[in-house]
C-alpha cells in the first residue's frame, strides 16, 4: 500500500475539515463540501439514521446545528487503512463534545471512518462511518 506523503495529508486534511466545519455549529456548506454528492453518512453504528447524498447530509445537519450550541471535536491517531491510487480509507480517533441549546451535552470518544475518492475538487468523501471506543456520556437525541 503505497501512498504519497502530500495524499496522505490530503485525506487527513479532508478529516480535519469535517471536524470544523461541524464545530462551527452553522455552516452546513463546508460540510457537504467534505462528502461527494453520492455519499453515505451512516452513524447507525452510534445509534443514528443514515443519510444519504447531500440531500441526507443537509437535512441531519440542518436538525443538529438547530438544536445544538456548541461542538468541539478533537482528532487523533490517524491511519491509512487501504490505498489504491483513486480511492483509499482513513480511521481517526474522535473526541466529540457538544451542549444543546436545551442544556444536555454529550462527549462521544470513537473512531472516524473515512471512505474517500479523488475527484477533479481533491478528495473527497464517499461514506463515513462511526463507532464508539467508550460508552457515551450524554446523549445524542439533540441529533436525531
Amino acid at each position: 500500500m503505497k501512498c504519497s506523503v502530500e495524499d496522505r495529508l490530503a485525506i487527513q486534511d479532508l478529516m480535519v475539515a469535517y471536524a470544523h466545519a461541524v464545530d462551527t455549529v452553522s455552516d452546513i456548506d463546508a460540510v457537504l463540501d467534505v462528502f461527494t454528492p453520492d455519499a453515505v453518512f451512516d452513524l447507525s453504528g452510534i445509534g443514528l439514521a443514515p443519510q444519504l447524498g447531500h440531500e441526507g447530509i443537509r437535512a441531519f445537519f440542518t436538525n443538529v446545528f438547530a438544536n445544538m450550541e456548541h461542538h468541539a471535536h478533537y482528532l487523533t491517531n490517524f491511519a491509512l487503512t487501504a490505498f489504491d491510487g483513486d480511492t483509499a480509507s482513513m480511521r481517526a480517533y474522535v473526541i466529540g463534545m457538544g451542549q444543546g441549546k436545551d442544556g444536555r451535552a454529550v462527549t462521544v470518544n470513537g473512531r472516524y471512518y473515512f471512505d474517500v475518492r479523488r475527484t477533479e475538487a481533491g478528495w473527497k468523501a464517499t461514506r463515513y462511518t462511526m463507532d464508539f471506543l467508550m460508552p457515551l456520556s450524554g446523549t445524542l437525541d439533540n441529533a436525531k
